[in-house]
């Protein structure tokens, strides 16, 4: 049952337009590395969660609106500069990378497992994010003609109350609208209960039926169960 779905590309083999047919096929990414897969050994902090499935999810752009609590965390950040712009990697982006790994995961990173300067695989932007002239936050994302998709959000541990891992989501959603993308892919979540929750609780939300392949509707707020 566990090889059921379980394949891997490299980028060399991905051309420019493999991309968008891979990711309507229920793929993702993680630096140069591309897979398809249904079930994982999935790690939160230092407790193991056994078996989980993967669940891939995409938002539909059109039509899109945000919930009451959206909204409000969209007030709470007014205050930020945000910039919009081709990726720039640099020591400040890399410090706060670093910052921000180790507060989530209890252990050292490396920014280039998710992204690298030397080969992009895409067009890849950044929206990052500033409190008067401190860098807090900050995301990348894939831009193809039809979609984006996000790669990495991070944020400084000690502005958590902002809901910026909600927040980036938005605004790279704000930006696809913008751009006249039909869909965000925000990556993958689990059937089961993970850190990556908070991607659950969009409208216009869309998950990889294994089953069917294909793209099938979901409720906000999936209830958390199936953990296998």
């Amino acid at each position: 049952m566990l090889n059921d779905v379980n394949e891997y590309l490299e980028r060399e083999q991905i051309t420019y337009e493999d991309w968008e047919l891979l990711l309507t096929a229920g793929w993702d990414r993680v630096g140069q590395s591309f897979f398809h897969r249904r079930y994982d050994r999935y790690r939160i902090l230092e407790d193991w969660m056994g078996v989980m499935e993967i669940m891939p999810l995409r938002y539909r752009l059109e039509d899109f609106t945000f919930s009451k609590s959206q909204r409000i965390i969209n007030k709470r950040n007014e205050d930020l500069t945000k910039i919009y712009r081709p990726l720039e990697l640099d020591e400040e982006k890399m410090n706060l990378f670093d910052a921000w790994y180790e507060n989530r995961f209890k252990k050292f990173g490396n920014i280039f497992n998710w992204i690298t300067t030397l080969e992009k695989p895409f067009n890849m932007y950044e929206i990052s994010f500033y409190k008067d002239s401190k860098l807090i936050a900050c995301s990348f994302f894939d831009v193809t003609p039809n979609y984006q998709y996000s790669t990495l959000g991070m944020y400084h541990p000690d502005e958590a109350k902002r809901s910026l891992g909600t927040y980036t989501m938005m605004s790279e959603i704000i930006q696809g609208i913008i751009s006249g993308k039909t869909h965000h892919y925000p990556g993958h979540s689990y059937h089961g209960k993970s850190m990556y929750e908070y991607k659950k609780q969009f409208y216009n939300m869309e998950h990889f039926d294994w089953e069917a392949r294909t793209w099938a509707d979901l409720p906000r707020n999936y209830p958390v169960n199936l953990i296998l």
